[in-house]
C-alpha cells in the first residue's frame, strides 16, 4: 500500500504539471464542458442537505461490519470499521460529487448506475441531478447500504434502488433490469482486472452519448494501466483525465481525443 501511495503522489505531481485550464484546451465542446458546466458558479439547493448528511456521519463513532469484496481502504483493512472512518477516507470528495452531479444534470442522464454505494452521499448527488432518472447502485456491505438507506430516507429521495452483495454477481442482473446505461460511476474495486471486467460489462448496455466515469485512475500502478488501456477503446472518442476520476464519451467524433484537466 506504500507503493501505491508513492505511486499516487508521483502521479498527482505529473498531472499538475500536465493539467490544462479552459483556455488551454482547443476543443468547443470540452471548454463548454468545463466553463459553463463544471465551473458554473450556481450551488443547486440540494447541495446543502446532502453535505448536512456527510457531517453527520463524521460525528457517528458507532462501529459497523464491513463485507469489502474490492481491494479494500489503505487506512484500514479491518472487517469492522467505524462510520466516521467510512465517511472520512472512503467518500468522494465534495467537489468531485458535486461535478459529477453537473455532469448527470446536463446530459440529463437517466438510467444512472454507481458501482459502490458506501454511504449515499455520491448516489444523492447522482439521484437529485435528474429526478426523473433512475440510480442503480451495487454495494457489498449490508450494514454500509442500511447506512445510505437512511441518507435517501432523510433527504425523501425515491429514484434510488440499491442492490447488496459481491459486484460478479449482481451487476450483471442490475444491467439486464436497466436494459440502457446512460452514465455510469465505476468507484468500487480499485484494480486492474475487475475494473476492465466491470466496463466491458457496462459498455455493452451503452450507445452513443453514453458517459462512464472511472473513479481513482492513478489510485495504483493498475488502475493507472486499466484507465490507459480503457481510453483507447475504439468505442471511446473522448476522455477527460481530471485525475481523482476520469470522464469518457462515447460519442460518435470523427478522432479520438484525450484530455489532461484541471477540476474546476
Amino acid at each position: 500500500m506504500y507503493t501505491d501511495r508513492f505511486f499516487e503522489v508521483k502521479q498527482f505531481a505529473r498531472h499538475f504539471f500536465r493539467a490544462l485550464g479552459p483556455h488551454g484546451v482547443h476543443s468547443p465542446l470540452v471548454y463548454q464542458l468545463i466553463t459553463e458546466i463544471l465551473h458554473a458558479k450556481n450551488r443547486d439547493v440540494v447541495f446543502d442537505s446532502i453535505e448536512l448528511e456527510r457531517t453527520k456521519f463524521l460525528r457517528i463513532h458507532s462501529i459497523i461490519p464491513v463485507e469489502d469484496f474490492g481491494t479494500g481502504s489503505r487506512s484500514n483493512n479491518s472487517s469492522t470499521r467505524k462510520i466516521s472512518s467510512i465517511a472520512n477516507t472512503a467518500l468522494q470528495s465534495t467537489h468531485c460529487a458535486q461535478a459529477l452531479f453537473k455532469l448527470v444534470r446536463h446530459f440529463q442522464s437517466e438510467n444512472i448506475l454507481e458501482l459502490g454505494t458506501s454511504l449515499g452521499i455520491t448516489s444523492a448527488y447522482l439521484a437529485s441531478a435528474n429526478p426523473a432518472g433512475k440510480v442503480w447502485t451495487l454495494e457489498g456491505a449490508p450494514a454500509v447500504a442500511m447506512e445510505a438507506e437512511k441518507v435517501f430516507s432523510s433527504l425523501d429521495i425515491s429514484n434510488v434502488k440499491v442492490e447488496i452483495g459481491d459486484f460478479s454477481k449482481t451487476l450483471d442482473p442490475v444491467l439486464q433490469r436497466m436494459s440502457r446505461v446512460d452514465f455510469a460511476l465505476l468507484d468500487g474495486h480499485h484494480s486492474y482486472k475487475p475494473t476492465l471486467k466491470y466496463f466491458d460489462q457496462v459498455s455493452k448496455f451503452c450507445h452513443p452519448g453514453s458517459i462512464i466515469v472511472l473513479d481513482d485512475i492513478h489510485w495504483s500502478p493498475g488502475m493507472n494501466a486499466a484507465w490507459d488501456e480503457i481510453r483507447a477503446k475504439p468505442e471511446i472518442s473522448l476522455s477527460l483525465d481530471f485525475f481523482h476520476f476520469g470522464v469518457l464519451f462515447f460519442l460518435q467524433r470523427p478522432q479520438k481525443e484525450r484530455f489532461t484537466l484541471r477540476l474546476p
